[in-house]
């Protein structure tokens, strides 16, 4: 297309393509034609880390966890750690200018996904699970449900969904105990979140907590499977419906030790699951009685 025109400055027809910058310059007068050029070229294979910061033209992925994928970002620590006293305060002055043009949404996720980066940390929470419980908690924000709620409790709520859909074993209890929040109250916020964002759940089953609970034990994995079965076997007759599966896992587990004479005390177990010790025995009492075991529980 070049070759058809001409220089608007001195009428040349030879020009220099500058591939790296995007500009097309006048071979006589160095006049620049055209300064945003468009690479239209298959992306260059990249090796290692050097050749792909060096060949790379497309940003990072979009990542649901950081707030704002497009922020102006002024400086990192190692940069400002180069600079007089005079220049980090102005460069301090500058960045608190800058947060303060973000929307009220952007800082409700600051706040948000910093605090759901804190509890997934603590709870070992893999990292595909917790882009997926900032998904949810976007679309909560997004619905205004975080409106007169507690932010605390949606990104609990959020991060208790996605362990569920992902076949991930957390119980209430344990959000409850990080978070500092009643068991009732996160509860009730997950299933308004099911609810509003019509998000469907199948039911936990118990077997995803015993290999955990049998771990901390360390119980051997003859006792371990020995309590899968008799879990299976309760579900099968329904005897399950409306029971914590955190409990039934526990008792069966407890069950399972008294019979192949690898028994721990009502105490640690209780203490593993984060059940009480009467849940347990009361448990421990129905199962037995229920599959007809030879077993006693004290």
């Amino acid at each position: 297309m070049m070759l058809s025109e001409t220089c608007p400055d001195c009428g040349c027809r030879k020009f220099l393509t500058n591939k790296k910058s995007g500009e097309i310059i006048c071979r006589e007068c160095n006049f620049v034609i055209e300064d945003a050029l468009v690479d239209f070229t298959d992306e260059s294979r990249s090796f290692d880390v050097e050749d792909f910061e060096k060949n790379s033209r497309s940003g990072a992925p979009f990542d649901p966890r950081i707030a704002d994928n497009l922020a102006t970002s002024i400086g990192n620590r190692a940069d400002l750690a180069k600079l007089n006293t005079k220049t980090k305060a102005m460069i301090g002055r500058i960045k608190k200018k800058n947060s303060w043009t973000s929307s009220s949404f952007e800082q409700n996720l600051k706040h948000a996904l910093t605090n759901l980066k804190l509890v997934a940390n603590q709870l070992n929470i893999p990292a595909r699970v917790e882009k997926e419980a900032a998904e949810i908690y976007r679309k909560a924000a997004e619905k205004n449900l975080t409106l007169k709620r507690s932010i605390e409790n949606i990104v609990v709520g959020s991060l208790y969904i996605a362990c569920r859909t992902n076949d991930l074993a957390r119980s209430l209890k344990e959000f409850s105990e990080l978070a500092g929040t009643d068991v009732k109250i996160i509860a009730k916020t997950y299933k308004m979140l099911l609810r509003e964002l019509n998000i469907k759940i199948i039911p936990i089953n118990p077997v995803d907590y015993t290999a955990r609970f049998a771990s901390a034990l360390n119980m051997s994995p003859k006792t371990q499977t020995k309590a899968v079965i008799l879990a299976d076997q309760l579900k099968k007759k329904g005897l399950t419906s409306g029971l914590s599966p955190v409990s039934v896992s526990a008792s069966t587990l407890y069950i399972a030790g008294l019979m192949l004479k690898e028994k721990r005390t009502q105490r640690e177990v209780a203490e593993v699951s984060g059940i009480t010790e009467t849940t347990l025995r009361n448990r421990c009492k129905d199962i037995i009685q229920d599959l007809k075991l030879n077993a006693k529980v004290r």
